[in-house]
């Protein structure tokens, strides 16, 4: 069997670089940019810029989202299968 502590750790993991990713989407979706700028020799249409910009957010955002929900649900989880609810009728 799988130590609790052991998995409380991966998933606690899990979430806080999800949430370093949602909160720092905006820079990381900047360099994302900045590469995909210079792919592209240095010059783009402003349009075309923002289009990518935006894109490169969401993409973040996503990700960290993800991360976060899918560590979050595993820390409650663990928390809830290894706790007895005593009181609880439904057990």
């Amino acid at each position: 069997m799988v130590n609790k502590n052991l998995l409380l750790a991966l998933f606690g993991a899990i979430f806080i670089i999800g949430m370093a990713i949602l909160i720092g989407s905006t820079e990381l979706g900047a360099n994302n940019m900045s590469g995909i700028m210079q792919m592209n020799g240095g010059s783009m249409d402003t349009n075309i810029y923002m289009i990518y910009l935006e894109q490169s957010i969401i993409k973040f955002r996503f990700l960290g989202s993800i991360l976060s929900i899918l560590g979050g649900l595993g820390i409650i989880k663990i928390i809830t299968s290894f706790t007895p609810l005593s009181g609880f009728p439904f057990k």
